[in-house]
C-alpha cells in the first residue's frame, strides 16, 4: 500500500537503513507462473488461515506478530521500510531529512517535521489531520496498558501549526524518529473515550489502509472488507474481501490449504515448507526475515509482579545460565527439525547494517556438567541437582499449538536432564503468552515464569528492539506494564552502550555501540539465540500479487493482491 521511494542524500542523516539489506525473497516451485506480465483481477475473498489469534488488534496495545498480519491491510503510520531497507513515506509526503529541510539539529536535540499528504481520510470518510499525529503520541504516553513507549517517551511537544503539518521535539538526538508513528490513531474517534481497550476500536481499529474490520469472531475469523475510502480508491484495492480464519494449529492450517479450504497459510517453519513444496498448485513464498527464536531467562523471582531487584533462586546463578546454554544443541535441533532451514542464532538483531555474529559458545555438554560441579550444584540420587537446599527445577513456557517449539522443547527437556536439572513444560495460548499485557497476564511482562521461548524480529533500525527490551529502564513493573526487558537484566554497561547508540546519527558509531551492547548481553548469559528464522508463507499459486519485502510481514502490500481466475 506504499508507493514512493526515497533516496537519502543528507551523509548527516545516517539513519537512512542503507547497506547489508538482505536478498530478496524467493518464490516455489520455480515453475509458478509469474503475476508480473497479467492483469489484475478485481473482486474475490481470499481467505488465510492464521494459528494463532490476536488478543487485540489495537496498536497500541498489540504485541503478537499475528496482530500486524491482520493490521498491514488496515493501519497505516507516517513512514515504512522497503525490502532494500530504505525509509519511505506512507501518509507522508516525504521522510524528514537533514538535507531536505525535515530535520532540525540543534546541539544534542532534534526537531523533525512531517507533512501529511494532502486529502487522506480515515475509512469512517472524516479527514486525517496533524491532530491526529499529535492524538497518537499524547494516547501512548498516557494509556497504563500501553505495550511499550520507545520513541514516544523521546519526544517533549509536537506543534500543528496547520491541518497538515506536525513539528516533533525531540528532547534528545533520537536517530530511530522515522518510524516512531507507524501507525496514526483518530483522535476524533478516541478523544473522549476513558479506557481504549474496553472499546470496539480494541478489536476493530479504524485506520487509512486499503481494508476496513467490519467483523471480529473470536476462535472464528477476521473480516476486512474493502475500503472506499482508500486513498487509491476505486482502483486498490483488488479483493472485495480478506478473512483471516482462525485455526487451532499450523498442522490444520496446512490441511486446510492442501484441501482448497483457504488460499494462504501463515508462517510456516523449514521443516514444514518441505511438505508444501511437493505439492502442486502450491506456493512458497521464502523471505530471509529478521525473526529470532530464543529462549529468555529470567534472573529474577518468579512471581507475579517480581520485585527486579529479586534474584531468581536458580537462573540467578549465571553459572547455571551458562550450562543451559551449554547443553543446548542449536545446530541440531536445526537439522533435525528444520532440514537445515535455519540459522545458529547469535543475537536479536540477525541482518540488516547493525547486524550482530558474535557467536554464543557451541554445544558441550561436558563442559555444562563441569560448569555446574564447580559452581555447587551437586546431583542428588534421581540425577537432579541442588545448591544450598535449592532444587534445579525450572519451568519452560512456549506458545500452544506449535509442535515445532515443542519439538524443540522435547529435545532440550531431555538434554539439560542430562545435566542434572530437571524442566517442567508449562505452555500457554499466544493471547497470552504473547499479549505484551500486564492485565492479560503475559507472564513476560509480569515475571511469572522461569524460561520463555518465542521470536520477535527487530525493524531495519535495531534501537526499537534493544532499548525496550535490554535496557534497565524497561523493566517492567507494576507502576509500569510498558518495558519489555524480561530476563530482568541490569547492567549499565549496557544501558550506556544502548544511549550511546541512540544519540547519534552517525552510523558507524552507532553499529559499533550496539556490537557492544548485545556483546555484553551474551555475557550475561540470559538469553539462549536459538536459530535465525526466515518468513515462510505458502498460498494457492492463484492467489497472486504478493510481493517479498525482508522487513514486513508478506500482508504488507495486500492492496495488491487478487485471484487469478
Amino acid at each position: 500500500m506504499r508507493r514512493t521511494f526515497i533516496a537519502f542524500a543528507s551523509a548527516l542523516l545516517v539513519v537512512a537503513a542503507c547497506g547489508q539489506a538482505p536478498s530478496g525473497g524467493t518464490t516455489t516451485p520455480s515453475s509458478a507462473p509469474s503475476a508480473a506480465a497479467e492483469t489484475p483481477v478485481k473482486g474475490g475473498t481470499a481467505i488465510i488461515a492464521i494459528w494463532q489469534e490476536p488478543s487485540t488488534l489495537a496498536p497500541l496495545y498489540a504485541n503478537q506478530t499475528v496482530s500486524s498480519i491482520v493490521t498491514y491491510g488496515v493501519l497505516e503510520g507516517l513512514a515504512e521500510t522497503t525490502n532494500a531497507g530504505e525509509y519511505v513515506p506512507t501518509l507522508a509526503k516525504a521522510v524528514p531529512t537533514v538535507a531536505n529541510g525535515g530535520v532540525t539539529v540543534t546541539g544534542d536535540k532534534i526537531d523533525v517535521k512531517w507533512e501529511l499528504q494532502p486529502g487522506l481520510k480515515w475509512s469512517d470518510g472524516s479527514p486525517v489531520t496533524s491532530a491526529d499525529i499529535k492524538y497518537t503520541w499524547e494516547i501512548w504516553m498516557k494509556d497504563p496498558k500501553v505495550n511499550t513507549r520507545t520513541g514516544f517517551d523521546q519526544i517533549t511537544a509536537i506543534d500543528t501549526p496547520n491541518e497538515t503539518t506536525a513539528v516533533l521535539h525531540y528532547k534528545s538526538i533520537y536517530a530511530p524518529y522515522p518510524l516512531n508513528f507507524d501507525s496514526l490513531m483518530p483522535k476524533k474517534l478516541l478523544e473522549n473515550e476513558a479506557d481504549i481497550s474496553k472499546t470496539d476500536y480494541n478489536r476493530k481499529p479504524m485506520g487509512t489502509g486499503p481494508f476496513k474490520i467490519t467483523d471480529f469472531k473470536a476462535g472464528d475469523s477476521i473480516t476486512l472488507e474493502r475500503n472506499t475510502n482508500y486513498r487509491f480508491a476505486p482502483e486498490k484495492p483488488y479483493l472485495d474481501k480478506v478473512i483471516f480464519r482462525s485455526v487451532p494449529s499450523v498442522e490444520v492450517a496446512m490441511a486446510q490449504l492442501k484441501a482448497g479450504e483457504v488460499n494462504a497459510v501463515w508462517n510456516l517453519t523449514g521443516a514444514q515448507s518441505v511438505d508444501l513444496e511437493k505439492i502442486s498448485g502450491l506456493t512458497l513464498q521464502t523471505v530471509p526475515g529478521p525473526s529470532v527464536e530464543r529462549i529468555e531467562l529470567n534472573t529474577a523471582q518468579n512471581k507475579e509482579n517480581t520485585d527486579p531487584a529479586s534474584v531468581h533462586p536458580v537462573l540467578g546463578d549465571i553459572e547455571m545460565r551458562k550450562a543451559l546454554l551449554y547443553a543446548t544443541p542449536k545446530q541440531q535441533i536445526i537439522d533435525k527439525l528444520f532440514f537445515g532451514k535455519a540459522q545458529v542464532g547469535s543475537s536479536p538483531v540477525s541482518q540488516g547494517w547493525a547486524a550482530f555474529k558474535g557467536p554464543q559458545e557451541g554445544y558441550d555438554p561436558k563442559k555444562a556438567n563441569d560448569t555446574l560441579d564447580k559452581a555447587g550444584w551437586m546431583k542428588g540420587s534421581d540425577g537432579i541437582r541442588s545448591k544450598n537446599g535449592v532444587r534445579a527445577s525450572l519451568g519452560y513456557t512456549t506458545t500452544t499449538g506449535d509442535a515445532t517449539r515443542e519439538k524443540v522443547q522435547q529435545v532440550l527437556l531431555d538434554e539439560w536432564k542430562a545435566i542434572g536439572v530437571e524442566v517442567k513444560i508449562q505452555n500457554q495460548p499466544s493471547s497470552v503468552l504473547l499479549s505484551g499485557s500486564c492485565t492479560s497476564k503475559d507472564p513476560r511482562k509480569l515475571g511469572s515464569f522461569d524460561m520463555v521461548q518465542f521470536a520477535s524480529a527487530p525493524g531495519i533500525d535495531p534501537h526499537s528492539t534493544v532499548l525496550p527490551r535490554y535496557h534497565s529502564k524497561n523493566i517492567p513493573t507494576a507502576a509500569n506494564c510498558a518495558g519489555q526487558n524480561y530476563t530482568r537484566i541490569k547492567n549499565p554497561q549496557i544501558d550506556t552502550a544502548i544511549d550511546a547508540a541512540g544519540a547519534t546519527l552517525d552510523l558507524a558509531q552507532r553499529k559499533a555501540s550496539y556490537a557492544t551492547a548485545l556483546k555484553l548481553l551474551n555475557d550475561a548469559y540470559v538469553i539462549i539465540w536459538l536459530y535465525d528464522r526466515a518468513d515462510i508463507d505458502a498460498r494457492q499459486d492463484a492467489l497472486r500479487g504478493w510481493e517479498p519485502n525482508a522487513w514486513q510481514r508478506f500482508t504488507w502490500q495486500i492492496e495488491n493482491w487478487y485471484i487469478k481466475k
